[in-house]
C-alpha cells in the first residue's frame, strides 16, 4: 500500500501544479521527506496523512486507496497471490482485509485470502488459523463461482483440517479429514495426525498402510504414464531411468523370498525396458529384459497371490483388502498384451524366440 500512497500523493501534487518543494512547505517537512513518500520509501505518520488530505480537499480514506478502485476482482486475486508467492503476509494481509471489503462475495478473493492466512500460519500461528479457516468456510458457500477443477469443496475442507492442526485440535482435524476421506483421500494425513497420539499408534497404522499401497499404486500408473509420454517425445534414456526406480520401489515394499502382486506389476516394467532397449538399437538389453519379464510371469502365474496384504512390509491394514490391475489376467497375459500394441511390435520375433523355449 505505501506504492499506492506515494503515486496518489505524486498525482495530487501534480494535479495541483506543486513541485515537491512547494508540496514540502506548504506542510511544514522537509523536500526530501516528500520525495521518499512518492518513492514508496517511507510512510507518512497517520497525523501527517490527515493533514495531506485535508491538504488536497479529500479523505484520508481516497488518498490511501488511490489505485485500488483501479484493481478487478481477477486483479485483485492475482495480487493476492503475488503477495502469497513473495512470502510478504504482512502486507499481503493487510490488502486482502481491503479487498473482502470491496469482494466479499467472490470466490476467488476469498479463496486466495485464505489460501495466504494458511500460508502465514508459520508467522502468525493462531491468528491466521482461525482466520483461514472463516475464509475458507466462506469459499465453500461461494463454490458455485469456482472454475479452478483442482479446487472443491473437499480439498477446501482439508485445508480447514490442517488449520484445526495448526490450532492444537487434533481431533478436530481428523474428524473433518474422516468425513472427507472419499476413495482414501486422506488416509496418509489421518495417519500422521493420529501417529502423534501415542494411544493411537496402532490405529494409526492402518491408515498409513492403506495409504503407502495406495500411493505406490498411484506412483505406478503415474511412471507408466511418464513412460508412453517420453517414448513419443522420444526420451528414452528418461524413460529407463524412471523403470529401474520403480523396481527399487516395489522391491522395497516386498518381503524378503516371496512372490506376489509386486512381482506380476513389475512384468509390465521389464516390458517396457525391453522395448526401449530394442528401440535403442541393443537387442542383447532388449532380450535381456524379456527373459525378467517372462521369469516374473511365470513366478507370478505358478501361484497367483492378489491379497494386498501378502509378502509386503508396512502392512496393517484388512487382510481381506485385495488388489487387482487391468493389464492382464496372468502374468504372461500382460506380455502377451503389451506386444499387441505398437510400442512392443518390435519385441515381437524376440518373444516367439523366448516364449517357445519353455
Amino acid at each position: 500500500m505505501e506504492i499506492k500512497l506515494g503515486e496518489s500523493i505524486r498525482r495530487l501534487r501534480k494535479g495541483a501544479e506543486l513541485t515537491q518543494e512547494q508540496l514540502a512547505e506548504a506542510l511544514g517537512v522537509t523536500t526530501g521527506a516528500v520525495h521518499k513518500w512518492e518513492c514508496g520509501k517511507a510512510t507518512p505518520e497517520l497525523e501527517m496523512l490527515v493533514e495531506i488530505a485535508t491538504f488536497f480537499e479529500t479523505s484520508v480514506d481516497a488518498l490511501l486507496n488511490y489505485g485500488w478502485e483501479k484493481l478487478s476482482m481477477g486483479k485483485t486475486a492475482e495480487q493476492i497471490g503475488i503477495y502469497r508467492n513473495q512470502l510478504n503476509f504482512d502486507e499481503g494481509i493487510r490488502f486482502v482485509e481491503q479487498a473482502l471489503q470491496k469482494y466479499p462475495n467472490s470466490f476467488d478473493v476469498v479463496y486466495q485470502s485464505a489460501v495466504l492466512y494458511f500460508m502465514s500460519m508459520m508467522q502468525h500461528r493462531e491468528k491466521s488459523a482461525g482466520r483461514a479457516i472463516e475464509l475458507y468456510e466462506r469459499a465453500t458457500q461461494l463454490i458455485d463461482q469456482n472454475t479452478n477443477e483442482a479446487i472443491g469443496v473437499i480439498t477446501i475442507r482439508n485445508q480447514i483440517a490442517c488449520c484445526y492442526c495448526y490450532l492444537g485440535d487434533m481431533e478436530q482435524a481428523i474428524k473433518i479429514l474422516k468425513k472427507n476421506n472419499v476413495g482414501g483421500l486422506n488416509d496418509a494425513k489421518i495417519g500422521l495426525f493420529m501417529s502423534q497420539n501415542p494411544n493411537r499408534a496402532d490405529e494409526s497404522l492402518r491408515y498409513l498402510s492403506d495409504a503407502l499401497h495406495d500411493h505406490y499404486a498411484r506412483v505406478y500408473e503415474i511412471c507408466i504414464g511418464y513412460a508412453n509420454a517420453y517414448t513419443a517425445l522420444g526420451q528414452m534414456d528418461k524413460i529407463e531411468d524412471l523403470m529401474l526406480w520403480l523396481l527399487a520401489t516395489g522391491e522395497g515394499l516386498k518381503l524378503p523370498d516371496t512372490v506376489n502382486i509386486i512381482d506380476k506389476s513389475n512384468v509390465r516394467i521389464y516390458t517396457i525396458l525391453a522395448a526401449i532397449r530394442m528401440l535403442m538399437a541393443d537387442a542383447a538389453g532388449a532380450e535381456k529384459w524379456l527373459r525378467e519379464a517372462k521369469r516374473s510371469a511365470l513366478k507370478f502365474d505358478e501361484a497367483p497371490q492378489y491379497r494386498t496384504a501378502y509378502g509386503m512390509k508396512y502392512y496393517h491394514g484388512s487382510e481381506k483388502a485385495m488388489s487387482y490391475d487391468d493389464m492382464g489376467e496372468t502374468g504372461m497375459a500382460m506380455i502377451e498384451n503389451f506386444l499387441v500394441d505398437e510400442a512392443g511390435k518390435e519385441l515381437r520375433p524376440l518373444w516367439a524366440k523366448i516364449r517357445s523355449e519353455g
